[in-house]
């Protein structure tokens, strides 16, 4: 029907009544900025560890990152947190968003290091140099113990990293000492990291081989409840039309933050030992909600998974990685850094001081210093679960990310009947999220639906 149809239809069969006080008591409980979402932009605890954050800060830290002059924002961020002070939450709603307007025409710093390096966005570019082969693993290699092992260990790692993140390394030290590395509490899969990666099943499933990033985001709206950071921005751009690749980095100054990475390992557990396949569908995923070193990122976390299928040891496979990774990115040469830290020293530790310094402006969500930490965990663990569990959660950042990237690479390599039963056992074979259609699956099950998706060709 057409439109102008439409809208006459209903004005047609419409009978006119009193409207009461009522109908505009509905209209008053909506809001374009709901007080809870104005405040958590400000000020906020990360649900799990109870970690102090503030989203506004983030994204004014973050353009800087990205070699923009941000000191008019910066000034803007002092008055809001006077406005949050005194409770002027109408001033604290516009200067949020002078502040975006401010981070969008924020000028370039001519001079700044991040504008020294190439930065493609298209998968063409992005993928000129990946070589195209695919490993076959061995025919003794049980596909549905590695896969189960790998969302298994993510589970664990999430689970144990989620009540650590956002903390500095001496910070966690100071608290928990020789508990780091363990279950701390009660083991909970709850999570919104692993939401991501069902919503991707579940349109693979649907799309096959065509999926693509726009079927993604039609499920994610669809489905996804809520976000934080980079993914809350893709949601709000998706909600008004606005798709991939533009809902990566429209008005997203979180786009080179770590929830690609953090999801991404989904399409390595499909591809098994497919590293250019897994590294292909991480792009369609990533550039959802982030853009440039951020998609790197996602790519970099699903060709590792990928490669886990193949390879037993962690150091290979982060130098077999190193092929899928654009050349002369900031991300490549992030990432060359710390291998090359890792390969002067015989202390983690060492390293992780080196990475405090090198990041100490970036946020602690974003992809760099998180990225360090999954180098040099998976490096200095070499392939012992525990031993690699330590060392991240003694990183700090983003543990829970982190923990489970590196859990569900050492998950395949170990498969589900060689992962420690102290890992395994505390999860109950159960996952919950806060996704509608998905409130609680065996985890058994969501190793099983990831196994037939191997076959899709």
């Amino acid at each position: 029907m057409k439109a102008w149809k439409n809208e006459l239809k209903r004005r047609k069969n419409a009978k006119p009544s009193k409207l009461s006080e009522e109908n505009w008591g509905k209209m008053q409980e909506l809001s374009i900025f709901p007080d809870d979402l104005l405040l958590a932009f400000w000020e906020s605890n990360v649900p799990g560890s109870d970690a102090p954050e503030s989203m506004i800060v983030g994204a004014v830290q973050s353009v800087e990152n990205m070699g923009r002059d941000v000191s008019k924002a910066e000034i803007l961020l002092e008055k809001g947190f006077q406005y949050l002070t005194t409770g002027d939450y109408p001033k604290l709603k516009a200067i949020i968003s002078e502040i975006f307007y401010l981070l969008d025409n924020a000028p370039i710093i001519e001079s700044h290091s991040f504008h020294n390096y190439s930065r493609p966005l298209k998968w063409g570019e992005i993928s000129k140099s990946f070589p195209q082969t695919k490993f076959t693993p061995s025919n003794n290699v049980d596909l549905k113990d590695k896969i189960h092992g790998g969302w298994l260990g993510q589970l664990a790692g999430g689970s144990m990293g989620t009540r650590l993140e956002g903390y500095t390394h001496d910070a966690l030290e100071q608290v928990y000492g020789d508990e780091l590395g363990h279950y701390i509490g009660e083991v909970s899969t709850l999570n919104d990291d692993v939401t991501y990666e069902l919503i991707f099943l579940k349109t693979y499933e649907e799309k096959k081989k065509e999926i693509s990033s726009t079927d993604i985001a039609k499920n994610w709206i669809s489905y996804i409840p809520f976000g934080w950071s980079a993914e809350l921005i893709a949601l709000e751009n998706i909600k008004r039309g606005i798709f991939p690749p533009v809902s990566g980095y429209f008005h997203n100054p979180f786009q080179e933050w770590i929830g690609a990475q953090m999801r991404c390992m989904v399409q390595g557990l499909i591809a098994p030992g497919d590293p250019y396949k897994a590294a292909k569908l991480a792009f369609i995923d990533s550039q959802v909600s982030h853009s440039g070193n951020g998609i790197y990122g996602g790519i970099h976390s699903a060709v590792m998974t990928s490669l886990a299928f193949v390879l037993n040891d962690p150091k290979k496979i982060i130098i077999e990685s190193l092929q899928y990774i654009p050349k002369n990115t900031e991300f490549n040469k992030i990432v060359l850094d710390v291998i090359k830290y890792c390969q002067e020293t015989s202390n983690w530790l060492t390293v992780l001081r080196k990475v405090e310094n090198d990041f100490e402006s970036y946020n602690w969500v974003h992809l760099y210093p998180n990225t360090a930490a999954v180098i040099t965990s998976l490096w200095f663990g070499e392939g012992n679960f525990d031993e690699s569990m330590k060392i991240v959660a003694s990183f700090g950042y983003d543990v829970d990310c982190n923990a489970g990237e590196i859990g569900t690479i050492l998950g395949i390599i170990y498969g589900k009947q060689n992962l420690p039963n102290h890992w395994s056992n505390p999860l109950k074979n159960c996952l919950e999220t806060y996704l509608p259609f998905f409130k609680k699956m065996k985890i058994s099950d969501l190793a099983e639906w990831t196994y037939e998706l191997t076959n899709i060709t």
